[in-house]
């Protein structure tokens, strides 16, 4: 039998799990970060999420996929304060519901 997560659990582990790899990506070269960041960037949001929680959500793709560009030009700085804030938007979101 298979096990289903709730839409805001399935959420909540998203968000935890993109700041945990930015975490890793970000000393890593900028290659290897391009390629973790990306993969961040291809997880939507559980077809039943809360429009709100699932607005956040895509605006934290959208954050991933700019810093995955920027990565692939230069260092992106200000790319990654964008997506770690994306993402703690997104759990602080999560979390309060």
């Amino acid at each position: 039998m298979a096990s289903f997560t709730r839409p805001n659990r399935d959420s909540e582990i998203k968000a935890r799990y993109a700041l945990a790899v930015l975490r890793v990506a970000q000393p890593a070269d900028r290659a290897t970060a391009a390629r973790l960041v990306r993969g961040l960037a291809r997880d939507l949001p559980h077809p039943e999420e809360r429009r709100e929680i699932a607005a956040l959500h895509f605006a934290a793709i959208e954050a991933f996929e700019l810093l995955t560009e920027g990565l692939l030009v230069s260092a992106a700085e200000s790319a990654w304060k964008k997506a770690f804030a994306a993402a703690s938007k997104w759990l602080g979101a999560v979390e309060r519901n």
